[in-house]
Order: C-alpha cells, then structure tokens, then sequence
C-alpha cells in the first residue's frame, strides 16, 4: 500500500512492522474501543491484504461481537 499524500499532521501507528499514518482524531477516537492493530495476512486461498483490529479479541471482555 503507498500514501502518494503528504503525512504532514498524521499520527504514524506502528504495528506488527507495519507503518500506518492516520488522522490523530481518528486514532484518539478509535484508541476508546482498545488498542489498534494492523497485520498483513494471506488466507489459504492465498488472497491477501491488510487486516485491521480494534480492540481485545477475547470474548470474555466482549472484544468479539459473535460469541455466545
């Protein structure tokens, strides 16, 4: 993924050895439902792309929508 735009007045987010820049009002917002966390994965049918996360994935702490 490039940024062909200025990172002039981004917050630059580190995670899992990837560099993201985003509006600091967005990180402040998004930082309330838990850390953010961004990954590069590859499924088994070998697609691949990046993968953003906010929050804790256990469901104990009710990071995940889907549990029972």
């Amino acid at each position: 993924m490039a940024l062909d735009e200025s990172t002039d007045n981004l917050t630059k987010l580190e995670s899992n050895g990837i560099n993201v820049y985003i509006d600091p009002r967005l990180k402040e917002h998004l930082g309330k439902f838990g850390d953010i966390n961004v990954d590069f994965v590859t499924n088994p049918m070998g697609q691949s792309g990046y993968m953003i996360k906010i929050g804790s994935e256990d469901c104990s702490e009710g990071g995940c929508s889907g549990c029972g």
